[in-house]
């Protein structure tokens, strides 16, 4: 699969040469058909080769909670959001929350570009808009981040 890449608060500077290798090479291995529904299916093409290079599974927030981000390493936090928008925030949160606690220095997170949202179904979590928004917040925002968008290969 295709990608692009976004930097806040210099993310894509700040990320480990090996971990980007990582990602990217766990996104460009994905073989699932971008269509209705397949973005369970995408997700889990990428974490299972992410997975496979060592990364973590899910990573709590808190001790005492059971809000999680999907996976970590090396002090990277990774969310991978193939759901519904609202849930983006939710993982913006607590990628902020992780770093202010100093439990990673960085994060990623990776989600559909426009036209692969609009191919996996409604109100589906875009990098677009999220790099919109990541100008609003600019000022209370302040986790490296490194967005990948998911692209389609045309």
């Amino acid at each position: 699969m295709k990608f692009s890449k976004y930097s806040h608060c210099e993310g894509l500077e700040r990320l480990q040469e090996d971990r980007k290798a990582e990602i990217e090479l766990s996104i460009h291995k994905v073989a699932v058909p971008v269509e209705a529904k397949a973005a369970t299916r995408i997700r889990n093409a990428v974490m299972s080769s992410l997975h496979g290079l060592g990364w973590s599974k899910a990573v709590p927030v808190s001790p005492n909670s059971d809000m999680t981000i999907v996976s970590s390493k090396s002090k990277v936090g990774l969310c991978l959001q193939t759901g519904n928008m609202s849930r983006m925030y939710a993982d913006l949160i607590k990628l902020q929350t992780l770093y202010l606690n100093g439990a990673i220095e960085s994060g990623v997170i990776i989600l559909a570009g426009s036209a692969v949202a609009a191919q996996l179904g409604s109100n589906i979590a875009s990098s677009e808009r999220l790099r919109r928004e990541l100008l609003i917040f600019r000022k209370s925002l302040h986790v490296p981040l490194a967005i990948y968008s998911l692209e389609t290969e045309a």
